[in-house]
């Protein structure tokens, strides 16, 4: 997978939520989303290896990334609202 090609499918993750949006509330798309990546996270893992021994590795290795990704992603954005929130309007 290139690079363009895994942004393309974050992006069509983060557009379908945008329009679950438009009828549920954020917390409730993004408690939809986490859990259905937990979903497909536990299928790959059963899809691709499913030993037992490497279930705890395979926990703790999803949690550690996903914590970057959210520390990572959070000051970005946080970059972007306090942009935003400073405009005069």
């Amino acid at each position: 997978m290139t690079d363009a090609e895994f942004f393309d499918a974050v992006d069509a993750f983060v557009n379908l939520a945008n329009e679950l949006n438009n009828k549920l509330d954020t917390s409730d798309v993004s408690a939809a989303l986490m859990y259905a990546a937990a979903r497909y996270n536990a299928f790959n893992f059963f899809a691709t290896d499913g030993s037992p021994e490497n279930e705890m590795p395979t926990y703790k290795g999803y949690a550690e990334q996903y914590q970057a990704l959210l520390q990572k992603n959070m000051l970005e954005l946080r970059k972007e609202f306090d942009q935003a929130n400073s405009q005069p309007g």
